[in-house]
């Protein structure tokens, strides 16, 4: 079993709003200072935030109680001129979990109501121990292939076409994957996957993606962070090994 929290801004829509006209800077200088703030405090748990439309961010949360959740929340609202909600989810697969966090989050209101400073979940037992499944997934000699080859904007247009098919394929085994700058994805795994499953969703990406190859390091541990760091010593071996092969794996 996988835990994961969605974490939303409250009334956000609303809120830049009242920000007057001259505001879009202001917007994202406040999103990012949100971000930090809350990677660094979930970071604490050894857990890992990772952004998703800049007003909604997804956590994977394992280990952490529903007190912990609850000190964050308290935490950005003393921080911020705004306040935070999130949708604790449980599921066999990230995909699931992520679901269910949607949903119990979605049952208290919306986004864009006077729904504030909530903390919703299913009444499972916190925290969730298990292990978590990460594949680190990056593509080979993308800054001579791409970067000190094409403009950065042709570039940056194929690497989202690129993202989209992996978080597809992924998102087909119960997979979430998200981008994690410069040319690396971050893929957290059912705990069942197979690295021929992973293998078969790389081969599928270099095909429309040529010439682009990719390779994978896969780790298993006690949190996200200790998964993350093996499947990186897993991409290390790959790369010392002038990228011969494309997967590697830690459990």
């Amino acid at each position: 079993m996988i835990q994961i929290t969605l974490i939303q801004i409250d009334n956000f829509g609303p809120y830049t709003e009242e920000m007057g006209n001259n505001r879009e800077h202001k917007i994202q200088i406040l999103l990012a200072e949100i971000f930090i703030f809350l990677q660094k405090k979930f970071n604490l748990y050894e857990c890992l935030v990772f952004d998703g439309s800049r007003d909604n961010m997804i956590v994977i949360s394992n280990n952490m109680s529903i007190k912990d959740h609850q000190f964050i929340i308290e935490q950005v609202e003393k921080e911020f001129p705004i306040t935070i909600s999130m949708g604790i989810g449980v599921g066999e697969t990230p995909l699931d979990a992520q679901i269910e966090a949607s949903q119990v989050l979605n049952s208290q209101g919306s986004a864009q109501s006077s729904r504030k400073k909530i903390l919703a979940y299913n009444g499972h037992k916190f925290p969730i121990r298990d292990k978590v499944k990460v594949a680190h997934i990056d593509i080979n000699y993308y800054t001579k292939i791409a970067i000190d080859k094409y403009p950065f904007y042709s570039n940056y247009i194929n690497l989202n076409k690129g993202y989209v098919s992996l978080m597809e394929s992924f998102e087909k085994i119960g997979a979430l994957c998200f981008f994690n700058g410069g040319d690396n994805f971050i893929c957290i795994c059912p705990p069942m996957t197979q690295a021929s499953e992973i293998e078969q969703i790389i081969r599928l990406f270099e095909f429309k993606h040529e010439p682009w190859k990719l390779k994978a390091g896969i780790g298993v541990g006690e949190n996200i962070l200790e998964a993350i760091s093996k499947a990186n010593i897993c991409l290390k071996e790959i790369r010392e090994g002038n990228n011969k092969e494309k997967i590697a794996v830690i459990n």
